[in-house]
């Protein structure tokens, strides 16, 4: 029987037997991991499909001086926090500034006139800050996506959304909904 780290190996130069065992050791072991995060079986096995699916397509990403089994779970913990943090993150974004429906139900000048402070504030940002903001909330793309079109790290991406989205929520206090 093949060590993990071998099997890894095999992996990288496309052998698919090899693949098929890590999953089979390792599969129920990661989802089980993952539900102790998430509490969330569906989502537990999509983190760890993911992982999966890197493993397959990248598996260079594997350090072969590293024990396999530290690394997967490693990998699957960190996506997991991603996960959490992200959806806390979203949800935060959500309370913080204002609320949609009352926005919706503003009177137009009321609109106008956020928009207009929004283009404002936008106009006082760096350029890298103003792509970063257009990439995110105007076209709605991932962060890893942003991150390779700038050919910036992630990290680089998601401090540079928070510090944005700090700077824009004070300057937009005047337009906090407040229930």
């Amino acid at each position: 029987m093949s060590s993990d780290e071998q099997l890894m190996l095999l992996v990288g130069k496309g052998n698919r037997r090899a693949f098929e065992l890590l999953y089979e050791r390792y599969f129920d072991k990661l989802v089980w991991f993952a539900r102790t995060f998430l509490n969330n079986e569906q989502l537990a096995e999509d983190i760890v499909q993911e992982i999966f699916m890197k493993i397959i397509t990248n598996p260079s990403h594997f350090d072969i001086e590293k024990r396999f089994s530290t690394w997967v779970y490693t990998s699957v913990g960190n996506s997991c926090k991603n996960l959490l943090r992200n959806q806390k993150n979203q949800e935060r974004l959500h309370n913080e500034n204002f609320h949609v429906a009352a926005f919706e139900n503003a009177p137009n000048d009321d609109k106008l006139f956020l928009r207009k402070h929004i283009e404002s504030i936008l106009l006082q940002l760096s350029e890298k800050e103003q792509r970063i903001f257009k990439l995110r909330f105007e076209q709605d793309l991932a962060i890893k996506e942003i991150a390779e079109i700038l050919a910036i790290p992630e990290g680089s991406v998601k401090s540079g959304i928070y510090y944005l989205l700090k700077k824009m929520s004070i300057q937009l206090k005047e337009f906090r909904y407040e229930k």
